[in-house]
């Protein structure tokens, strides 16, 4: 236990030091402020309390990385590049240590980036809007990759539900707005993160869904 607290503790002080190293539109995360460690911290301690080792290490890192993520994105409506590129190694990992089928990864990325890229220009066609900004199709891309096909599926439904009813429950507080926009990348994460931990509980059910 003391070595996965201590690896979450460390990895939240790394993802948050490189959020402030960044500064993207002058975002930083107070000193004082420790909830990336602690998110972190907690998630290291249950997954290699719940899972196998190399299961474990590599849910731990994405998790690292899908919250600086979300915390970047919910401030800035950007995503860190440097953080897609190290979730796409850390995924890519996952497939050398037997975690992640290449065919499970190959359909979760087309199910994760490229059919909501076809989805994003289809309506930017019709509305002259775009729904989701690139740095949330190269999100879906690593989600895709390291959650499978169906996973992934319910991951966007969820993640989709998600963010309506925050915008309703925001229009309700304060004026309606149809213009007004919210982050993409936080619902994927906590939908994400929150299917891949429902399978491990519910592995029945999921098994009748994820394509191996």
């Amino acid at each position: 236990m003391l070595f996965s607290l201590t690896g979450g503790i460390l990895s939240g002080v790394g993802i948050k030091l490189t959020i402030n190293w960044l500064e993207i539109d002058e975002y930083k995360i107070g000193v004082k402020n420790f909830l990336i460690e602690s998110l972190c911290g907690i998630a290291w301690v249950w997954a290699f309390y719940k899972l196998p080792f190399n299961e474990a290490l590599i849910f731990s890192l994405v998790f690292s990385i899908l919250i600086g993520i979300s915390f970047v994105d919910l401030y800035t409506f950007q995503i860190p590049i440097i953080f897609i590129l190290v979730g796409g190694l850390i995924v890519l990992s996952g497939t050398f240590l037997n975690q992640t089928y290449f065919s499970s990864a190959l359909w979760g990325i087309f199910v994760g980036s490229i059919i909501p890229m076809i989805i994003m220009g289809l309506t930017w066609l019709v509305t002259k809007r775009q729904g989701m900004g690139f740095g949330d199709i190269q999100l879906g891309l690593i989600l895709g990759a390291w959650l499978g096909p169906m996973r992934m599926a319910i991951t966007l439904f969820g993640a989709a539900l998600l963010s309506l009813i925050t915008w309703v429950i925001i229009s309700i507080i304060h004026e309606f707005d149809k213009n007004r926009a919210l982050p993409m990348a936080p619902f994927l994460v906590f939908a994400g993160i929150g299917v891949y931990i429902g399978s491990i509980y519910y592995p029945e059910f999921f098994h009748l869904l994820i394509i191996k």
